[in-house]
């Protein structure tokens, strides 16, 4: 069912969710200030609640006012990088529940560029927390049609075209002067590196895991319809050691139910551009072009060239979409 802007406003000012597009991938939004809505995300999605949402705003002002800290290394990225695919981690304020953040004292917060977003949450005044407009673990939509598809037109969505990224966007945690990307995008690392030296703002790179801090934490997420195995350079697939390998597998981790085929006869082969831009832009809407082509488990050769800093967003979504790998 899609919508309009004013529509989506009413909606989700009335403790609904939306579907609404931003440059990355769609989101499933509610205002942050209604916790039935917050709620209807995790029903919706099927998403256990230990995983948190990213807040999107629309102003720099409203970033901070949902932040109980805002220091000059959260500035230098966000004058750098917003409206865009960054995600800032920091120390929420208590406009933000825990429902929101899952117990987290922290909140993920984003700019989106989106045009038809963007003048929805002018519209709509307050911040909206939305995690991808999929079920829980599955492939994420990239345009409004994934979406009809996935929830079977039973949610909202306002139709804004094609993901201009393709990908979730870039995570880093922001501590003082300490940072950490909790999830790659099309912003790497040389870039926030950049940013901030550009800026003269001192900062240091924290190598320690912070688990669940962020959404796409887990060992599984955006799962295709079937199994997915990466091929990486020098091996070959087989399907009978395939099929052993996936039913040896546990049935779920943390929350994702993997799927277990009973035979892999039909292999198709997921190809993407050598471009890394053009690939995150195509990625998930080629993994479900190809899981709908009868495919019984899909192929993704990796390549020396997936592995340059510019790929890693996109084998971070690959890896975690895998059901095994040939290593």
């Amino acid at each position: 069912m899609k919508v309009d802007i004013q529509r989506a406003v009413e909606l989700l000012k009335s403790g609904e969710v939306v579907a609404i597009p931003t440059e990355t991938v769609y989101g499933l939004a509610a205002v942050i200030s209604n916790p039935q809505g917050i709620g209807k995300i995790f029903s919706t999605k099927k998403r256990p609640f230990f995983d948190p949402l990213i807040v999107h705003v629309s102003s720099l002002k409203q970033a901070q006012e949902i932040c109980s800290s805002w220091g000059e290394v959260a500035q230098a990225l966000a004058e750098a990088f917003w409206p865009g695919p960054l995600t800032l981690v920091l120390p929420k304020s208590d406009k933000v529940s825990d429902l929101i953040t899952s117990g987290l004292p922290t909140v993920g917060v984003r700019w989106p560029r989106h045009p038809q977003c963007l003048e929805l949450l002018k519209d709509l005044g307050i911040p909206v927390a939305a995690p991808s407009a999929n079920l829980f673990g599955k492939t994420s939509p990239s345009r409004a049609e994934h979406v009809e598809s996935e929830f079977q037109g039973l949610v909202p969505v306002l139709d804004g075209g094609a993901s201009e990224v393709g990908i979730e966007s870039t995570i880093v945690r922001v501590d003082g002067n300490s940072l950490q990307i909790l999830r790659s995008g099309v912003i790497t690392l040389s870039q926030v590196k950049d940013a901030l030296e550009r800026k003269k703002v001192n900062y240091q790179i924290d190598s320690v895991i912070h688990q669940r801090q962020a959404p796409g934490m887990m060992k599984h997420h955006y799962m295709p319809q079937v199994p997915l195995v990466l091929v990486h350079p020098g091996k070959k697939f087989d399907a009978v050691e395939a099929l052993e390998m996936i039913r040896q597998a546990p049935a779920q981790i943390d929350g994702v139910t993997l799927v277990k085929p009973k035979s892999l006869c039909t292999p198709k082969e997921l190809v993407l551009p050598e471009d890394s831009g053009l690939a995150a832009r195509r990625l998930y809407t080629e993994l479900r072009k190809v899981a709908d082509q009868g495919a019984d488990v899909i192929l993704f050769y990796v390549k020396p060239s997936h592995l340059g800093e510019d790929w890693l967003g996109i084998m971070d979504r690959l890896t975690k979409a895998a059901s095994i790998e040939f290593r």
